[in-house]
């Protein structure tokens, strides 16, 4: 009998292989581990050796490689058996990696008759082959092994090994990366370049048009498997569960019984983010488009419900039930700040009366285009009267106007945009392409008007911040922040403090999903119906929100009637909505 844990731990010398050959030793494996042709030609016999010690593995932040540990494949499955009564025939792991999955399902699933498994990446392939069939040889459980050496973007499933009546596991760990970094990478696991979300426009050109690799390969999944009877259970980022949930509507996905258990990825990947096992049943229609959350450690303890309610998408049921009122839309148009990808150019600090940049130049130009700019980090809650740490070129006061002014009216400015002509035309958005020379994004009519009330993108809080201008002029912020401008005070300072009243607070609880890197959005912002929200708001409420910034404003200019005025506003804006 040949000796299969010599074929793949000892090294092969063998060049006179035929096909006959590996058809032997094929069938000798199949029948002691269930591998279903563990060599794929002569080629492969020979050069699997260099390819099975796991000190020559690839990985790494190409291929967004995080091996999910054993003892969390083995919990994950206890899980799927003990409370989702899961008990597969046939499964599938479209990135297996080392194989730990595969291998904890062999302890837990005693009932499965077939293993599919596709990995890109050749070395953990023959890793995942030596383990198996260490275990499998003296196992009395031999379930046919597929294992193929193929890229899942483009892997073709052989459905000829799927039987209807089976019961079907999808698992795994897809890769924790987006397809941005990957091509930042010069990675060669991509998908294909298409606009799979059918984004529009400037949407997708830019961030809108981003994805993680882990969500194509669930949604594919789904699109392939949803008919089935079964169980999906994969790792991700909450992030990329969210999207599934909230792409629900635009799909007709078979899923039901949708659930999100949290894992500490900081303990188990010693990554900085928020991730969890995602589990849907497949092969029944989908009625409620909800997502119920638990922790993967308790797994009977309700934390929270997301997804969507009363046609709007939430992350959390139970807060909006409480303000749903406020979702309609913002009688204001919500801008992001200005984009201009070159800090070490277009951002500024003051030094003295001295202007200086990143790269530690003295920066001596007219400052006439220089205004003050906010970011998120300066943005707390209350009104913002203090100096500012940063300065901003703005070159533009409209997107695509010519730069070809500056040359004229403001040399200084010109020759220093000229000696770093490089660094601006290397910007990489496409964005960028076919603009005037130093142009920047973000900016408008609105970019200049005198109040903002601005939030930032990026933070947990949702405070919101009155910003004055300074020394006459108006104050910038970058494209991290969100901010309404108005040309009237009134109008400003009743926006600021109901964007801060207890019932927007309450709101934006109940839609925000925290564990994003950007919470507050454009689109999120914009379902603030400001009228709706003084519907409940009084003037006495009002004064109680303003009071703590007395010494900022003068609380004696703002009266009830100014507040109706303000009211009627809005209702005429509604009206027009």
């Amino acid at each position: 009998m040949i000796q299969n844990k010599r074929i793949l731990l000892e090294s092969s010398t063998q060049t006179n292989m035929t096909i006959t050959d590996i058809k032997a030793y094929n069938d000798t494996i199949y029948k002691e581990t269930g591998i279903v042709d563990c060599f794929t030609s002569v080629d492969d016999f020979i050069e699997h050796d260099k390819f099975a010690n796991e000190e020559l593995l690839q990985g790494g932040r190409e291929f967004g490689d995080y091996q999910t540990p054993p003892h969390l494949t083995h919990q994950i499955c206890e899980y799927l058996v003990r409370n989702y009564n899961c008990n597969p025939t046939i499964v599938i792991e479209p990135t297996f990696g080392k194989g730990n999955f595969i291998n904890s399902v062999l302890d837990f699933f005693s009932n499965v008759k077939k293993i599919y498994g596709v990995e890109i990446q050749k070395g953990y392939v023959w890793y995942c082959k030596k383990t198996l069939l260490e275990k499998q040889k003296f196992s009395n459980q031999k379930p046919d092994i597929y294992l193929y050496h193929d890229d899942i973007f483009s892997h073709d499933f052989d459905k000829s090994i799927f039987n209807s009546n089976e019961e079907v596991l999808i698992i795994g760990n897809p890769p924790w990366v987006t397809n941005s970094e990957l091509g930042t990478l010069d990675a060669k696991n991509l998908p294909n370049k298409n606009n799979f979300k059918k984004h529009k426009g400037l949407d997708a050109l830019t961030g809108k048009s981003n994805f993680d690799i882990c969500e194509y390969i669930i949604l594919r999944m789904l699109e392939t498997f949803s008919n089935v009877n079964g169980t999906l259970a994969m790792l991700c980022k909450n992030s990329v569960a969210k999207k599934i949930v909230h792409d629900l509507p635009k799909r007709r996905f078979n899923i039901t019984d949708i659930k999100l258990l949290n894992i500490d990825a900081k303990k188990d990947f010693n990554a900085a983010t928020e991730a969890s096992l995602f589990v849907v049943r497949l092969g029944k229609p989908l009625t409620d488009q909800v997502c119920k959350t638990y922790k993967l450690d308790e797994p009977e303890k309700l934390i929270s419900t997301f997804g969507w309610y009363n046609h709007k998408f939430v992350s959390n049921i139970d807060k909006y039930k409480r303000s749903y009122l406020v979702d309609n839309q913002c009688q204001f148009e919500w801008r992001s700040g200005i984009k201009h990808d070159c800090s070490s150019v277009m951002e500024l600090d003051t030094k003295g009366n001295k202007l200086t940049n990143k790269l530690k130049e003295i920066v001596d130009i007219e400052r006439d285009l220089v205004y003050d700019l906010l970011k998120s980090s300066d943005l707390k809650a209350g009104i913002f009267s203090d100096s500012v740490r940063k300065k901003v070129i703005i070159t533009q006061k409209n997107i695509g106007e010519s730069t070809d002014y500056i040359e004229k009216q403001y040399p200084k400015l010109w020759s220093y945009l000229q000696s770093h002509k490089d660094k601006l035309d290397a910007r990489k958005s496409s964005i960028y392409k076919g603009k005037p020379s130093f142009s920047i994004f973000g900016i408008g009519d609105y970019s200049f008007l005198p109040y903002k009330v601005a939030i930032s993108g990026m933070y947990k809080n949702s405070h919101f911040t009155f910003i004055q201008p300074i020394n006459n002029k108006p104050v910038m912020l970058d494209d991290t922040c969100y901010f309404l401008s108005f040309n009237d005070y009134n109008t400003a300072i009743f926006t600021f403090a109901v964007l801060n009243s207890e019932v927007v607070k309450d709101f934006l609880s109940g839609v925000v999903f925290l564990d994003e890197k950007r919470p507050y959005t454009k689109d999120l912002l914009m379902r603030i119906d400001l009228y709706r929200a003084t519907e409940q708001i009084t003037f006495d409420d009002i004064l109680l929100t303003l009071k703590p910034f007395s010494d900022k404003i003068n609380l004696h200019n703002i009266s009830s009637e100014a507040y109706q005025d303000y009211i009627d506003l809005l209702k005429n804006k509604a009206l027009l909505l």
